[in-house]
């Protein structure tokens, strides 16, 4: 009985280090969650990225920080936009940002092109004051 409940301890402690290593090293990889998923929309989703315009029907969201620097980034992203609307897309999501309220936000636009199609990302950065 005193080896079963050894055995016990010790693959609970396994299994308890093993799930803080995972979790630990999924803060480093890129989180993508739509709108729909509220608890993430709502803990990682910054209050910036929330309010930005909606300039295509389809987005999500992605998040990630850099493990070195501290760097958080946090992303919407635009699919299935037409070529001919991207310039004044980028146009309109530049103008958001030079008349966001807050200022000391760090935030930039850029295109892409995946699988034939384009998007457009406004990336929100956030330094991790504890580094």
């Amino acid at each position: 009985m005193k080896i079963f409940k050894l055995l016990i301890f010790w693959v609970f402690i396994i299994t308890i280090g093993a799930g803080y290593i995972f979790l630990a090293a999924r803060t480093f990889v890129p989180e993508r969650y739509t709108q729909d998923d509220f608890f993430r929309y709502q803990l990682m989703t910054p209050k910036v990225l929330k309010s930005a315009p909606r300039v295509s029907n389809q987005w999500y969201f992605l998040s990630q920080t850099d493990e070195g620097s501290g760097l958080r980034s946090n992303e919407i992203v635009f699919t299935n936009i037409e070529e001919s609307d991207v310039g004044s897309l980028i146009e309109q999501l530049d103008a958001w940002i030079n008349n966001y309220p807050q200022r000391h936000e760090m935030m930039s636009v850029s295109v892409e092109k995946s699988n034939g199609q384009l998007g457009i990302r406004v990336i929100h950065y956030d330094m991790d004051e504890n580094k």
